[in-house]
């Protein structure tokens, strides 16, 4: 099962969501430059679409999967080829040897806890008795990243939060800052552009998967997604580029086909 939308065909979209504070004195590990470099296995406890983990692996093209057998696949093929639980903020060909650093850290510090607390109530997805004090987040931020083959004329910037309490609830952020290219060189792209897009959303990666998957569809298109622009999110006025999903529950349904992005649903 799958939620999409069509691509709209924009141009380079830059400053949308503010991210949590990254970088250096703040994340506490950056990967090496390189491409389809992954992370030492980061150990985070966490109840993922109904089941518990005790590790989670990185990569460098925008996607984390469970468990310590990295998944390092640069070209996007769609959560229902990944046989593995995963979560895709930006899933494309990143490259860092020209341009950006990926960086992340698990925290946590009670101050930025609350404040993730208050952002998750604030996005009116959440009634505040919902949700139960959070002791735990992972933050990984793509920094002003280029695309493969060493390509830094077209920068990203994204952020995923991957937040719980005692492994009892889940929730996960998308952030998007600056999005200007959707492709690497070996994935069909040319200038950063066209070729297999960028998936994101989310896959319990069992046979057969279910699976979120917001920026996928068959037809051919060069635009980059539109995720600077709107949200799921329900505040009065919500802010542009940010994502937030309940991902504690079993993934039951998913197949709603939105017209837009914010009718995806917030929780499994």
């Amino acid at each position: 099962m799958r939620a999409f939308f069509v691509f709209a065909l924009l141009l380079s979209l830059t400053l949308a969501a503010t991210l949590y504070p990254h970088g250096a004195g703040v994340d506490t590990n950056t990967l090496d430059k390189g491409d389809d470099n992954v992370s030492q296995v980061v150990n985070f406890a966490v109840r993922f679409l109904g089941n518990d983990y005790t590790t989670l692996s990185i990569n460098n093209n925008g996607l984390v999967n469970t468990g310590n057998t990295p998944f390092t696949a640069y070209t996007p093929t769609g959560f229902s080829t990944l046989n593995v639980p995963s979560i895709g903020v930006y899933w494309a060909d990143v490259d860092t040897r020209t341009a950006g650093d990926v960086t992340y850290r698990v925290t946590t510090d009670a101050t930025f806890l609350a404040t993730l607390t208050a952002d998750l109530i604030a996005t009116g997805n959440y009634a505040p008795a919902t949700i139960d004090t959070l002791n735990k987040a992972l933050v990984i931020t793509w920094n002003l990243v280029g695309y493969y083959n060493r390509h830094n004329d077209k920068l990203n910037t994204f952020q995923l939060v991957i937040t719980t309490n005692n492994q009892q609830q889940t929730f996960i952020l998308f952030q998007y800052e600056r999005l200007e290219w959707t492709t690497g060189d070996a994935s069909g792209g040319s200038n950063g552009l066209g070729g297999t897009l960028p998936s994101v959303g989310y896959t319990n990666g069992m046979n057969p998967p279910i699976y979120v998957d917001l920026t996928r569809d068959t037809a051919s298109d060069t635009g980059i997604p539109p995720l600077t622009l709107i949200s799921n999110t329900n505040y009065i006025n919500p802010v542009a580029g940010e994502y937030v999903f309940r991902v504690d529950r079993p993934l039951t349904c998913c197949d709603v086909t939105p017209s837009r992005l914010e009718n995806v649903p917030t929780s499994g």
